[in-house]
């Protein structure tokens, strides 16, 4: 896939396809940085060698501190990075391929966002999360904090989050369900690492079937995503992934998948 995106670093190596947002120290979400996250994701969603996308900020101060200012204005220019922020969402939950996040330092704002759309949330120890929007007189509206984080992480959590606007360090996101894994800083590159590796060993078409499903849950209803479910177990039955599968498990092997 293409490398030459504004203000995003892409890198591929084993199935794993690395975004990292360039715009140190805070990795603000400029339109042209988000515009840019959005065409990347479109792109992997249809590239065959991307198995698995982690999505990190470049440096190890911040993940992302946010949306920059001209993002997130009132008025004209609110409603176009709104509808831009929203895009940048689906553009990652309706991916096909799992999305990690490799969290270090600030994740706030525009970047608390983005990170809670991927699928699988990794921290280094010395991260920091926050939701303070209501103590800058913004409202919070890429669709995450007031439409998909009550059914993330439940309702009280959700309150906590947003009314009292403090920050939490990893160890405390993680027993929010905020983070998936937190990792010590030395290991966390490697560790990272590790895991993407071990995503992109997966099914696609399982995991595709998997992110669809999910959505389908709090997006629609339960009734739409039992039929997702009947709809891939269907076109799954047959399929090169399954009897490779299958064989690999009897014959006590690592499976070699192909998306097919």
């Amino acid at each position: 896939m293409r490398s030459d995106f504004e203000g995003l670093r892409v890198e591929q190596s084993d199935g794993v396809t690395t975004f990292t947002i360039e715009a140190p120290p805070l990795n603000l979400l400029s339109r042209p940085i988000i515009k840019s996250l959005i065409a990347a994701f479109k792109q992997a969603s249809d590239d065959a060698a991307t198995r698995c996308v982690v999505l990190r900020g470049s440096g190890t101060r911040a993940f992302s501190a946010g949306a920059k200012l001209d993002s997130a204005k009132a008025s004209e220019g609110g409603h176009e990075g709104r509808e831009l922020g929203r895009s940048l969402i689906q553009a990652v939950e309706k991916s096909p391929k799992p999305v990690i996040a490799a969290i270090r330092g600030w994740c706030i704002g525009g970047g608390f966002a983005l990170a809670q759309a991927c699928d699988i949330r990794v921290a280094s120890e010395d991260a920091t999360f926050r939701t303070g929007d209501a103590y800058i007189g913004v409202i919070p509206s890429w669709g995450i904090s007031l439409t998909r984080l009550a059914h993330f992480i439940g309702r009280n959590h959700t309150l906590d989050l947003l009314i009292l606007g403090e920050d939490v360090k990893a160890p405390e996101a993680k027993g929010m369900g905020l983070v998936t894994k937190v990792f010590s800083a030395e290991e966390f590159d490697r560790r990272c690492d590790e895991l993407a590796r071990r995503v992109a060993g997966g099914s696609p078409l399982v995991f595709a079937a998997i992110k669809e499903g999910v959505y389908s849950q709090y997006y629609q209803s339960p009734g739409a995503a039992v039929a997702v479910e009947t709809r891939w177990a269907e076109r799954m039955e047959g399929t090169f992934d399954m009897r490779e599968g299958i064989a690999a498990l009897m014959e006590r092997r690592k499976p070699m998948f192909r998306g097919e």
